[in-house]
């Protein structure tokens, strides 16, 4: 149809995370470029993924945009949906995708930067990083990272991520505050990572970017 269009992948919990039967919700957000008008979505996950769907149906019906998406108030209660709902974080992401407050890099492109040895940065904490991580990215815990910023280079491209996205997107900010500019978000962090290697790593015997997936 000749459509320029764009697209965000999160991956939030689908309720409150104190719940104990919280999971993680992966939703994907394709929405078209220059007006932000929503055209479609994705998701997978254990909880109530046809309650989101539900939510983009009336929103392509209402010729909604990302705009309104961000917007909506939604059911709220603990055991259900948190107070901002996985529909509104994808608009808030598409969003800043949209108006370039920050670039992001798929998962996918993933495995060439770390065959060309770009700067990954992991911005979770020591315990997340002890669970696994890319095998010649930089650590510097989100926590440390104002002290830290001088061991970051800004001669070259920075790919930060964190478990699913949101303590990346972060550290771009802080990081772009400081006068960085060549910084990327890589999209659904190290946990959708680890899906998506761990899957090619399996069914095409190659060698793994990570010294140990985690999925937690």
């Amino acid at each position: 149809m000749n459509i320029n269009y764009d697209f965000v992948k999160i991956i939030p919990k689908d309720k409150v995370g104190l719940m104990p039967d919280s999971d993680e919700l992966h939703f994907k957000l394709i929405f078209e470029i220059p007006t932000g008008k929503i055209i479609g979505a994705q998701a997978i996950g254990k909880g109530n993924v046809d309650k989101r769907i539900d939510v983009i149906a009336t929103m392509i019906t209402a010729k909604g945009t990302i705009e309104h998406l961000k917007d909506l108030e939604l059911c709220y209660t603990p055991p259900l949906g948190s107070a901002k709902d996985v529909v509104n974080m994808a608009g808030y992401v598409a969003s800043n995708v949209l108006h370039e407050t920050f670039k992001q890099v798929q998962i996918t492109e993933m495995r060439e930067l770390v065959e060309n040895n770009a700067f990954i940065l992991d911005v979770r904490e020591q315990d997340e990083w002890d669970d696994g991580h890319i095998i010649n990215a930089k650590h510097i815990p989100l926590s440390e990272l104002r002290k830290r910023m001088n061991e970051i280079p800004k001669d070259k491209p920075i790919y930060i991520h964190c478990r699913s996205g949101q303590r990346s997107y972060n550290a771009v900010l802080a990081l772009q505050h400081n006068g960085y500019s060549d910084i990327y978000n890589v999209s659904r962090g190290f946990m959708g990572l680890s899906f998506n290697e761990y899957f090619l790593d399996k069914t095409l015997n190659r060698k793994a970017i990570v010294n140990k997936y985690d999925f937690k």
